[in-house]
């Protein structure tokens, strides 16, 4: 915690609960007021719109695969057979139904 929210707090502890309830609503509503039109509706045309795969490829850093054992994992326990695995699948799926 910062020092200016220790002395914010320290202040704050001599409201009565229904102060603090009403500080509450008002740094919540002036939250809520500086968050703009324009930026809520910027965000939602950005989102119902896409990004281009041009646009993603500018932005992140795509690596490429070269071959495909460079994505095996190693991850399934020695001790644990796929059949056992597949009844156990087996089992829950005939469960559900």
């Amino acid at each position: 915690m910062t020092p200016q929210l220790e002395v914010a707090v320290a202040a704050i502890q001599s409201l009565s609960p229904t102060e603090r309830q009403q500080l509450l609503q008002i740094l919540i509503q002036s939250d809520l007021n500086s968050t703009s039109q324009t930026d809520l509706k910027a965000l939602s045309t950005q989102f119902w719109h896409g990004t281009s795969l041009k646009q993603l490829r500018a932005t992140q850093t795509p690596t490429t695969i070269h071959n495909l054992k460079d994505l095996a994992a190693d991850f399934w326990p020695a001790e644990d057979s796929i059949e056992d695995f597949l009844t156990f699948l087996r089992e829950q799926r005939q469960a559900v139904i």
